[in-house]
Formats: structure tokens, C-alpha cells, sequence
């Protein structure tokens, strides 16, 4: 069922918004892509989500094909709480080969940020990706780019830390108009394992004001297994050089 609708959310619309020429993103909600920022480009993004707080990441184009950097999430940053500071994570993202025509580029990366923070446990409910490899390839129809990658991140539990291997899909289809992108429309499957309760479906729009500048509507958590609520979420993500 859940196949059947991330196929419906993301495919449909493709074909009544016709075909473009574009390239992938760093990321598409939760999961990353094997795109890269640009040697001397800076990426800065800002992910609002329920109850006013904010995550923000810092991305640096150090070296051609390496990106470091790092994120921190400010909970109830926006309202009339204290906001709640926690402690900034690393990022990291190699991509070590570009891809052809049926090759798919490949990038191995490294990201500390989790989502959603359980305060009763004191860790995220959705989990940082940890060590991942990701492989991204135009296929299908054009500037139809579709991902897959595989994760392994680890949890501390009162008696020892535990390993957990998790893959990822999703894909991005972008709409221009006279030669310059205008929309995107994003879905992924994400921590896909044995145990489907872990699995989560999430599904969006970019849209693409200025070349430099994108602002996501997104939706986290479709027709979740736990039963919870899906999470609307608002990303903006600026990029200029340095």
C-alpha cells in the first residue's frame, strides 16, 4: 500500500508537468543525494518544523568533490518558551566518482542530525543516517534522477551500543520553464529494514524563486506505521559562494 501511494504522490504528477533539464539536490527531505556544493559555494539551509523550532546546517564546498560541515537543532526557537539549545553534529559528504550515462554518481558521507527529539530518552526518534553510501542516476525519463543509498548508524542503550543497517530510496523530478527550474517535486522511502515500523515515507515540493534560492513544503511520516500524525515542514535553502 505504502509503495502504491509514493508511486501515486511523486510519478503522477509527471506527466502532466512535462520534461525539463536539471540536476540533482543535496539532499531530498530526509535522505541525501550524491550531489555535491560546488568547490568555493556555501549551502546554508534552515528546516522548520512542529512546535517552532528550527534545525540549520552549514555546508562548505572545501575541495571539488568534498563538502564539510556541520548542523545544530534549536527546539521552540520560535514562540514564547526558552528555546532549547542541543548540541551541534558534524557533516560530511565525498563524492568519489561522477557518474556517466548508465553509471550512477556515488558519494559516501557522514551526517550527525537526527529528527523529531524524544525528551524522555534524550535521543531522536528519527535517527541521524550515521555513515552512509549513496548512488543517484538520471533514469527513466529526463531529469527524472532517482536515489538509493544505505546507511548504518548506532544507538546507546543502558547496556550497550547497538548497529543498525537501514537503506533509503527516492527520487526528483524537476519542471523549468525556458531553461530555468521553477519546481521540483521530491518523495523518498526512508530507514528501510525487516522491521517496518521503522520505515518512513515522506513527500514534497521545491520550488526554485531564484537560481540560488529553494524553499521546500513537505510532508514527513506519511501513512505512518506507528500510527502518528504526518509532519508538515518547511525547508529554505540558500546557496553563495565564498
Amino acid at each position: 500500500m505504502h509503495a502504491v501511494m509514493f508511486a501515486f504522490i511523486v510519478f503522477v504528477p509527471c506527466f502532466f508537468l512535462g520534461v525539463t533539464d536539471s540536476h540533482s539536490s543535496n539532499d531530498l527531505i530526509d535522505i541525501p543525494t550524491a550531489e555535491i556544493t560546488e568547490y568555493h559555494t556555501m549551502d546554508v539551509n534552515f528546516r522548520l518544523y512542529t512546535g517552532g523550532g528550527i534545525v540549520s546546517r552549514l555546508s562548505f564546498g572545501v575541495f571539488n568533490q568534498l563538502n564539510v560541515g556541520g548542523s545544530m537543532d534549536v527546539d521552540k526557537l520560535i514562540g514564547s518558551v526558552p528555546p532549547e539549545v542541543r548540541p551541534p553534529v558534524f557533516y560530511f559528504k565525498f563524492r568519489f566518482y561522477d557518474g556517466s550515462d548508465r553509471l550512477p554518481a556515488l558519494a559516501l558521507g557522514y551526517d550527525g542530525q537526527g529528527y523529531d527529539y524524544n525528551h524522555a530518552s534524550g535521543t531522536y526518534i528519527h535517527r541521524e543516517k550515521g555513515i552512509y553510501l549513496v548512488a543517484t542516476l538520471e533514469t527513466l525519463l529526463p531529469n527524472l534522477e532517482l536515489t538509493m543509498g544505505a546507511n548504518l548508524n548506532f544507538t546507546r542503550t543502558t547496556t550497550r551500543d547497538e548497529a543498525h543497517l537501514y537503506g533509503f530510496a527516492g527520487v526528483d523530478y524537476s519542471i523549468t520553464d525556458q531553461g530555468k527550474k521553477v519546481l521540483s517535486i521530491i518523495g523518498e522511502y526512508n530507514n528501510l529494514s525487516r522491521n517496518t515500523d521503522d520505515t518512513i515515507l515522506n513527500a514534497g515540493l521545491r520550488f526554485h524563486p531564484a537560481f540560488d534560492l529553494d524553499i521546500d513544503f513537505s510532508f514527513s511520516d506519511i501513512m505512518s506505521p506507528r500510527k502518528t500524525d504526518p509532519e508538515r515542514l518547511i525547508r529554505i535553502n540558500y546557496r553563495t559562494k565564498f
